[in-house]
């Protein structure tokens, strides 16, 4: 199966996006055909505090490396066996990033400055969350991430979504021209009410699943009057 990240027009060209390239974070629609599995970025939340973010090396697989080699005839370049030699399929890697604090994500997802966002959000159900990407990493960055304790996720001074290493607000950018992205995972949100009737995004469903107790999938389940009380 191949891979497609795209990006979109801002929702309704009503949120401004700095960057044009989906990066964790991002929103967008998931699309998945039986020879190929996208995401079409449509817009971006703006962080007021960076957040935590997850970052595991892994050897190749005999799935992975599958996947990576579809990702490598989709853009041109020749598949492992032919690119390199026994030893450097050894010694090859790939990093999976995940967002890790999801409480963090949601607090700042419901903040004023997310308002038109999470307005695009209530209105389409199909928008989801870039929430975990697989990436072959450039040499140098390699070994930076090999030595990292901390990455985050957080809005530049453009007002683009950015990946640091290290410091949460001094740490070194990530560019995304460094990172051969060949598989990713989106995660759905889950709306409440607060004591005021407002909508919030109340989780996020990272593991996949239903939405938990009184929460919903489609937020205007909530504006229904039960049926008990139409009586």
């Amino acid at each position: 199966m191949a891979l497609l990240l795209q990006a979109c027009g801002p929702l309704r060209q009503a949120q401004k996006v700095q960057s044009q390239v989906p990066i964790l974070g991002s929103v967008g629609l998931y699309q998945t055909t039986l020879f190929e599995k996208g995401f079409q970025k449509m817009g971006e939340p703006e962080f007021g505090r960076p957040i935590s973010v997850a970052i595991e090396p892994t050897s190749f697989s005999g799935n992975m490396r599958s996947k990576y080699d579809k990702y490598r005839e989709h853009i041109g370049k020749a598949p492992l066996a032919k690119a390199m030699d026994s030893t450097q399929m050894e010694d090859l890697k790939y990093y999976q990033l995940s967002i890790s604090d999801v409480v963090s994500l949601v607090g700042e997802l419901n903040k004023e400055s997310n308002s038109n966002l999470k307005k695009y959000l209530q209105e389409d159900t199909g928008l989801v969350l870039l929430s975990s990407m697989s990436f072959v990493a450039v040499a140098e960055l390699s070994m930076k991430l090999d030595t990292t304790e901390k990455l985050y996720l957080t809005t530049d001074r453009t007002g683009a979504l950015v990946l640091l290493i290290g410091g949460a607000n001094s740490g070194y950018p990530i560019k995304q021209s460094a990172l051969e992205i060949f598989d990713f995972e989106t995660s759905a949100f889950c709306w409440q009410k607060d004591k005021r009737g407002k909508l919030d995004i109340a989780h996020i469903l990272m593991d996949g699943g239903k939405c938990p107790g009184t929460t919903e999938a489609n937020p205007e389940k909530l504006n229904k009057t039960p049926d008990y009380l139409k009586l």
